[in-house]
């Protein structure tokens, strides 16, 4: 991946970060238009229509990853998508979000993205994401940050140790009973 590395504005990793606290705008998105740019958003990526892509995103819109800036400006949102065509075109996969909070002009969406065995249709991996999104007066996107997790099975150093996840599920039984 081409993009930045740490955001360097932060003087610490503990700091909240300015995107925290800016003010609402007076323009709010509606549970609709949001749930129609997050499914804009899925087509774009399937197709990487470059018009469809730049079309999500304001002119001064900024991609943020955790730590990092991947991209800043519409221009250069669309030519970091186009530099993972290649890695995604011809692959089986979907993907599907959706808003779970509004306020003013910020959505957090929840969804996932699952990639197939083109032959056998087998789930080869999913990831699980959560995003944090802002939009301006015209409904395109300004802030992105996207945070996501893989499966534990595909990224066995993330999963949950084999003794922690029987304590979990036994006491998540217990907190079950009447």
């Amino acid at each position: 991946m081409a993009f930045s590395s740490y955001d360097l504005r932060m003087t610490s990793l503990l700091d909240q970060l300015a995107w925290h606290n800016t003010p609402i705008s007076a323009a709010p998105i509606t549970r609709a238009a949001a749930q129609e740019w997050l499914d804009a958003y899925v087509t774009a990526w399937k197709t990487y229509d470059e018009r469809a892509i730049a079309d999500l995103w304001s002119e001064t819109a900024v991609w943020h990853y955790p730590f990092q800036t991947r991209a800043s400006g519409r221009e250069d949102i669309v030519a970091e998508w186009m530099s993972e065509r290649d890695a995604f075109v011809g692959e089986s996969f979907d993907a599907k979000y959706y808003p779970v909070a509004i306020e003013g002009d910020r959505v957090v969406a929840h969804g996932r993205t699952v990639f197939y065995d083109s032959g056998s249709g087998r789930v080869v991996t999913a990831y699980d994401n959560i995003w944090f999104l802002r939009f301006d007066d015209s409904g395109r996107c300004s802030e992105f940050h996207e945070w996501y997790a893989g499966r534990p099975e595909d990224e066995p150093d993330r999963a949950v140790p084999e003794g922690q996840a029987a304590i979990q599920k036994t006491s998540t039984l217990r907190h079950d009973r009447p």
